[in-house]
Order: structure tokens, then C-alpha cells, then sequence
């Protein structure tokens, strides 16, 4: 099954050039991915109340290749099952303008946590059936495995309420937040993102306190967000 939708840049995703934000394609993939998980019956509220279950994101990649103004035509933004193993479920998003041409495209893996144990369950013990098949992704995109252990600190931020999401814990994307507020204007305008990765390795929750790790290279930044001894994420941006 295939979802599509068409939506417009919105202010509340627009960036400081007026296009639609970094921040704001994770977003705008989040949704997709979670309103097509919804048309299949196996979205996070449903397989809360039916199997006591919660969908985590793992990792969520995303190659940007052109930006989409605010105010223009409307995008068309699809999503289809990618990958599904015993453990994990891959969804790709494919963000397109109005002539078709590709602008950004994503991969998210997810897996389900029992709510009583926090286990990883099998995801056809969620409401996955044989009846969803994975389709061949549109573009090439692969998850990576990142070198080195940033060390420099470049900045400390408390979780609050609003970077909450139903599950009581840290929303997948406020995490990019995070990572994008250590950057200026002036630094994201000079050398726009190419490509993102973003890799869960621990939730966080309300009130923890994250210290953000940096390590320069010369095409990409790595990041390591901690909780104490904790990793919770950890990132890659390529230039």
C-alpha cells in the first residue's frame, strides 16, 4: 500500500529562507509515516490499545536534494513499507514538487517495545500481516555507521514537556531540533544539509538533561547526545 498526500509549505515548517526547514521534511515524514501506519490499523495509538506495544524509531535518514518554497505549488509527499524483517519495519517518504522532481527522500526503521517489559517484539505480534508487502525504495538510501566518538560538548539542553510525545518520551524529531539549534543562521545558509541521519540508541524523557558531542570532519558533523552515562542518539550531517 502506497499513502500519498499533497499538502503546502506552512509557516509553522518554513525556514529562515522562507523554504520548507530541515526540521520541518523530518516532520513532515514523521507524519507520513504515521498517518500510513494509521490507514493500516497498526499505528502507535492502535497497537497501544491492542497490544500494549509502542513504536520506537531506530534510525531515520534523509537526503535532501532541493528546496520547496513557501507559497508555492503544493508537494506530494509519499510513503510505503520498505523493509520488514522479524524485529524491524522500514518505512521510505518520498517528498516531490508539483513537476515531480524529487526533493527529499527518507528511511525510517522502527520497532515495537512491549510496554510492560520494554522487549522488542515481533512485529507481526503488532498487527503486521503477510498482506504488506515491502516495495522497492525509489532512489538509494542506506543506513550508515558512523566513525569516531565526538568529545567536544558544544551544548546542554533539558527536556520540557512540549518535546513529549504520546509515548512519555522524547519526540524522534526534537532530537533534530536539538542538533540543528547548535548551528547559526549564518552556518546552515553557508553550507545547507545534504544528508541526515539520525540514529536511537536509548529514550529519553522529561526533565533529563542532554549534553550534545560534536566531531568536525571535513564533509560532515557527528554527533552523541548523552544522559549521563547514558547514549541516547547519536547523528550524522553531511554537507
Amino acid at each position: 500500500m502506497r499513502f500519498i498526500k499533497h499538502q503546502r509549505v506552512s509557516a509553522s515548517i518554513s525556514d529562515s529562507a522562507a523554504n520548507l526547514s530541515v526540521l520541518g521534511v523530518f516532520q513532515v515524514v514523521q507524519d507520513a509515516v504515521t498517518e500510513m501506519m494509521g490507514r493500516l490499523k497498526i499505528d502507535g495509538v492502535t497497537v497501544r490499545k491492542q497490544y500494549n506495544s509502542l513504536w520506537a524509531f531506530t534510525r531515520n535518514r534523509i537526503k535532501f536534494f532541493k528546496a520547496i518554497p513557501w507559497g508555492d505549488d503544493e508537494f506530494t509527499v509519499t510513503a510505503f513499507i520498505s523493509s520488514i524483517t522479524r524485529a524491524t519495519l522500514s518505512v521510505d517518504v518520498s517528498v516531490k514538487d508539483i513537476t515531480g522532481k524529487l526533493c527529499a527522500y527518507a528511511r525510517v526503521e522502527m520497532c515495537a517495545l512491549d510496554l510492560t517489559t520494554m522487549r522488542i517484539r515481533r512485529v507481526e505480534t503488532v498487527g503486521v500481516t503477510s498482506a504488506m508487502q515491502a516495495e522497492p525504495p525509489e532512489t538509494d538510501i542506506k543506513f550508515t555507521v558512523y566513525d569516531g566518538t565526538p568529545d567536544n560538548k558544544v551544548d546542554t539542553v533539558t527536556v520540557h514537556s512540549t518535546n513529549i510525545d504520546m509515548s512519555q518520551h522524547t519526540n524522534n524529531a526534537e532530537y533534530v531540533r536539538f542538533i540543528l539549534n547548535t548551528y547559526s543562521v549564518k552556518e546552515l545558509t553557508e553550507r545547507p544539509i545534504r544528508e541526515m541521519e539520525v540514529r536511537y540508541i536509548n529514550q529519553s524523557y522529561e526533565n533529563n538533561v542532554l549534553d550534545i558531542y560534536k566531531q568536525s570532519q571535513s564533509d560532515k558533523d557527528v554527533f552523541l547526545l548523552t544522559s549521563g552515562e547514558k547514549d541516547i542518539a547519536k547523528c550524522e550531517v553531511l554537507f
